[in-house]
């Protein structure tokens, strides 16, 4: 019984924050990001609650490195946005000309906000960014957590 138990945790864990390329599977990816991060919020709802998407962040550093992402070698920069969801949030990034996106769930998301750097947690991914607009970025932490704690009531 405790097997059982912890292979479902494992599994639990491991297809609910996913690194897809965009450009693969679009039905599979789509269907992904319904299941983990739930629906994007309607046009109303963005206006009601003022859910607009967030500011362009400058990605400096994701790990592990999946897909052979690899930022040390690669001199152009790259920069992602964050949407908002009912029941989590998708990262999207572009890199050597692929498009990624990174789901997760609101409960299995952490950050740090330190001198112009963000650091995101989610999962087993640290991502690392640099703030370009500080007041769009206090904007939108702010609607994130709002965001987070009307998923988790």
């Amino acid at each position: 019984m405790i097997v059982l138990y912890n292979f479902l945790l494992i599994l639990l864990y491991k297809y609910t924050t996913m690194l897809f390329k965009t450009s693969q599977n679009q039905k599979k990816i789509r269907e992904n990001l319904f299941a983990i991060c739930g629906n994007p919020y309607t046009l109303s709802q963005k206006i009601k609650n003022g859910f607009y998407g967030s500011p362009k962040y400058l990605l400096l550093k994701i790990s592990p490195k999946n897909f052979e992402i690899d930022f040390e070698e690669y001199t152009d920069l790259v920069y992602c946005t964050f949407e908002l969801r009912t029941k989590g949030v998708a990262v999207y990034f572009r890199h050597k000309n692929e498009e990624y996106v990174l789901m997760s769930r609101y409960n299995q998301i952490s950050f740090l906000n330190n001198n112009g750097v963000l650091e995101v947690q989610i999962n087993n991914y640290t991502i690392k960014l640099k703030v370009v607009d500080g007041k769009a970025h206090k904007k939108f932490i702010r609607k994130l957590i709002e965001s987070r704690n009307k998923s988790m009531k």
